[in-house]
């Protein structure tokens, strides 16, 4: 049994705004190594990414910010109200994964998501009639006792949990620690028959922080290159919410 994604966050397949990595330019002059650096962190509208597809490889980028671009104060003022102490951490975390009932009563946008898919299943199970399949000899109580006990199972094997990890972005993004969550993969089947799994249904659209630089001519109308960084607010997407859904 699946559930049709909430329409309160992004739809997984289409999300408006994403992270891509795209393959480095030759080394042509200092131009093109920082064109490099903006296609990396470059929004893609038209572009159907997965959570979690930006590069966290330092090689991959060529420019990271000097200590004094790094005053939390200062970034915390031009993250503004896109910080949210549940997705990120200016430190690393004490505890690296949380549970899933944790995470739950810690978000509402992953108590939201888990709490519409599981009224979805529940609804999907409580249309099956399953009274057929039941002893005609079997008292009316009873019947729709071990009616209701088979409809919960069939909800409880096809609830997909979310899993949770702090991870370190590197040294061009802010905040340094992201939370990713994924679906559990710890069994291997959501349905049975078994032979669905469950799949990331559901995003949201954090805003964290991207080191961002680029080449300007001179004002002066000189053909000198300028060289200029500054940081960048950027969409990053994160898993809210998995479906049980085929191979």
């Amino acid at each position: 049994m699946g559930a049709a994604p909430p329409s309160t966050a992004g739809d997984l397949s289409l999300p408006e705004e994403s992270l891509t990595k795209v393959p480095l330019q030759k080394k042509m002059g200092d131009a093109s190594v920082l064109d490099s650096d903006i296609h990396i962190i470059r929004k893609k509208p038209s572009s159907n990414l997965r959570p979690y597809s930006l590069s966290l490889l330092k090689e991959d980028y060529h420019y990271s910010p000097k200590p004094k671009h790094l005053r939390a104060t200062r970034l915390l003022r031009i993250l503004g109200p896109s910080f949210d102490p549940f997705w990120m951490s200016l430190e690393k975390p004490q505890n690296l994964s949380t549970n899933f009932e944790d995470l739950a009563s810690l978000s509402q946008d992953l108590s939201d998501g888990a709490t519409r898919y599981h009224k979805k299943l529940l609804h999907e199970a409580q249309d099956l009639n399953l009274r057929s399949l039941l002893s005609q000899g079997e008292s009316g109580n009873i019947t729709e006792a071990i009616g209701a006990y088979l409809h919960q199972w069939l909800v409880d094997i096809a609830t997909c949990k979310l899993t949770s990890s702090w991870v370190h972005l590197g040294p061009i993004f802010w905040p340094r620690w992201v939370r990713h969550t994924d679906c559990n993969t710890s069994y291997s089947s959501c349905s049975w028959p078994p032979g669905m799994v469950c799949r990331q249904a559901q995003v949201t659209q954090l805003k964290i922080l991207a080191w961002h630089c680029w080449t300007s001519q001179d004002t002066l109308g000189t053909s000198k290159s300028i060289h200029q960084c500054t940081w960048r607010q950027v969409p990053y997407p994160v898993v809210v919410a998995c479906k049980c859904s085929c191979r």
